[in-house]
């Protein structure tokens, strides 16, 4: 399975599994005229819903280059000349913004957007704009957001990507035509093991603890864990400081989620439940959530998370 690196480093694959029925019905709507100038597409990150947005694209405008995409297989060749584009940031008709980093959208990137927007690609084909996590996205700057989406042009399409790890204000949903993607358990148990064929991943990780997470965020959080020697024996104390030392430098989601995940990891551990009440346990773990909710939403301290794991001996 070729992976496909480009748009500021974010990994998607050249393969696209699990959601070709959902790929036809977009080609469908957008070959009759139907398309959505406004799409919100929800659902667990990590199951494949930029791949499916990507694939999508390049569809489109292979179409319109000439350019090989199999359709039966649902696989992009890597002589498409549109993928060239991708790669060497040339391709004007398609603008995306990760949300999940320090990085993410604000008011000002949004008038600078929009007033690009007002300007028409060379080639007069239609554009895509792509905001991926946009649950992350406070309410200012989705309100700056509304009023650029409120008014699309003929030629622009606006594509929302919702990870559902925050609730979703509601505005935003009300604009637009929602999609909702998933994998029920055949699907996930084969692009799993479609990815892992690629990935040098322990056979007992995989057997553990894949079913814990979507097929793509396991992978990320196997390597973190990885690059952090982390195992079972690890302890909850040590890795969630490491953690939000990474979350404070960096500002990435994914190490919240990551510490999420191992504790989760931990929950999966039989010999856990022999050495602590149930009761209690249940109850630590709701309040490591909470208290992971607060210290992003209003930038709390790291010791305000560790002091309530410190005393676990988990």
């Amino acid at each position: 399975m070729p992976s496909i690196k480009s748009l500021d480093n974010i990994n998607t694959s050249s393969d696209l599994y699990g959601h070709g029925e959902v790929l036809m019905n977009f080609i469908k709507l957008y070959e009759n005229g139907d398309f959505p100038k406004v799409s919100l597409i929800t659902g667990e990150k990590g199951i494949g819903k930029f791949t499916l947005v990507f694939h999508f694209i390049i569809y489109i405008f292979s179409k319109f280059y000439k350019q090989p995409y199999d359709l039966d297989k649902k696989s992009i060749d890597e002589s498409n000349l549109i993928l060239s584009k991708f790669n060497s940031k040339t391709f004007q008709n398609f603008i995306y913004f990760p949300n999940e980093d320090k990085n993410k959208l604000s008011i000002e990137k949004v008038r600078e957007i929009k007033k690009d927007l007002n300007n028409s690609t060379l080639d007069n084909n239609p554009r895509f704009i792509v905001f991926d996590d946009v649950e992350l996205l406070n309410n200012n700057v989705v309100n700056s957001l509304l009023k650029m989406i409120e008014e699309p042009s003929n030629n622009n399409y606006f594509i929302l990507i919702n990870n559902k790890r925050n609730k979703l204000i509601e505005t935003l949903k009300s604009r637009s035509i929602e999609t909702k993607i998933f994998l029920n358990g055949d699907q996930k148990n084969t692009i799993l093991k479609k990815i892992l064929d690629n990935y040098d991943i322990e056979d007992n990780f995989i057997l553990n603890y894949s079913h814990l997470a979507s097929p793509g965020m396991f992978i990320k959080y196997y390597y973190i864990l990885s690059e952090m020697n982390t195992d079972l024996n690890t302890s909850f104390y040590e890795l969630t400081s490491k953690l939000l030392e990474k979350y404070k430098k960096e500002k990435k989601e994914i190490y919240i989620d990551c510490i999420k995940f191992f504790l989760e990891m931990k929950f999966n551990d039989n010999n856990l439940f022999k050495k602590q009440n149930i009761i209690f346990l249940i109850k630590f773990k709701n309040d490591i959530f909470k208290i992971l909710y607060e210290y992003k939403r209003f930038n709390l301290t790291n010791n305000s998370v560790l002091n309530i794991v410190k005393n676990s001996i988990i």
